[in-house]
């Protein structure tokens, strides 16, 4: 009797330190006591992962990990020796695997990236070529939508039904061609419902929507569902337009999709929350609004070393301090 009375006794008390064991645990995990990422946060965030390297193995094994990471956006990969865009040149068993790997690492594809409408619109002048005409490559513009249909098939095979598209190079006055950029929208619009994806048009300083003003504009002219807006503030910065809140305040928020998370001092690209953006009143201002889309950080800043890896890092860790302040 007195041995199965010590029994007891040494089992109750093992309990009780690791109900406390457990209890520190959850409040490192809620107060952001733990390592990176171990705190709760309500966003699916992901990252561009060939931002951080195109070897995608290397990412998914050892970046998520660290930051424990659910989704992805995926632009380029390492193929047969090159890193290329995943929607133009991937074979289907090339896509089976990717999609292997991403499942293997219980990661989710939040978006597909693709470089459609991201060429001039033939006959347009271009701001920043002295004036000459763009053209896109011959047969290029041609191709959009069925490049568009490859994207289509590369999304559903890899698990998501959002592909990124953009409105085309910018030009000097973007009111001079917004018609033309509305109506090959329409088209993609059309080949959207066909391949059941949804579009999310980013607002990229380089083409012809570029600010949160220029975003308004373009989703009031077009009202259908299956083209939505990936918000990226950073590239606000690049156009001359605060992102936040005077960008923001702007938008039909109902038709943001996903959203892109950059920094930027002045004309160069920074670590989150160490440039202009006030991330703290974006991040709060998604809380409110209960945004339950997907985000990716797309690091684009490079320090001193130029190691996309270690700036990948450092743009993380500046993100995480920042919505621990959220």
């Amino acid at each position: 009797m007195a041995l199965l009375k010590l029994y007891n006794n040494i089992v109750a008390l093992t309990r009780r330190h690791f109900s406390r064991l457990g209890a520190a645990a959850a409040f490192a995990l809620g107060t952001g006591l733990g390592k990176a990422g171990e705190f709760d946060y309500p966003w699916k965030l992901g990252i561009i992962t060939d931002e951080v390297s195109p070897d995608l193995p290397r990412v998914l094994s050892s970046f998520y990990p660290k930051y424990k990471l659910r989704w992805a956006e995926i632009r380029n990969v390492a193929l047969d020796g090159k890193s290329k865009y995943v929607y133009r040149t991937a074979t289907p068993d090339q896509l089976k695997q990717i999609k292997h790997e991403f499942d293997d690492a219980g990661v989710k594809v939040s978006v597909l990236d693709t470089a459609v409408y991201k060429i001039p619109l033939p006959g347009t002048r271009g701001i920043g070529d002295n004036g000459q005409e763009m053209h896109p490559g011959q047969g290029e513009f041609d191709r959009q939508l069925d490049d568009l249909k490859r994207a289509a098939d590369a999304a559903h095979a890899l698990g998501t039904d959002k592909v990124r598209i953009f409105a085309f190079s910018r030009v000097q006055d973007p009111n001079t061609v917004f018609d033309r950029v509305v109506e090959e929208l329409n088209k993609a619009v059309k080949v959207a419902h066909e391949q059941n994806i949804v579009l999310v048009l980013e607002n990229e300083f380089s083409c012809n929507v570029a600010t949160g003003a220029e975003s308004a504009r373009l989703f009031k002219a077009i009202s259908d569902r299956r083209l939505m807006h990936n918000w990226d503030p950073g590239n606000c910065i690049e156009a001359g337009e605060n992102p936040f809140p005077t960008g923001w305040d702007l938008l039909d928020h109902s038709r943001i999709a996903h959203i892109h998370l950059k920094d930027a001092q002045g004309k160069h690209w920074a670590p989150v929350g160490k440039g202009e953006i006030d991330f703290v009143g974006q991040f709060t201002a998604l809380k409110k609004m209960k945004y339950s889309g997907t985000m990716s950080l797309e690091t684009h800043y490079r320090n001193a070393q130029r190691d996309p890896y270690t700036s990948s890092e450092e743009s993380m860790d500046g993100l995480f301090a920042t919505l621990k302040k959220v």
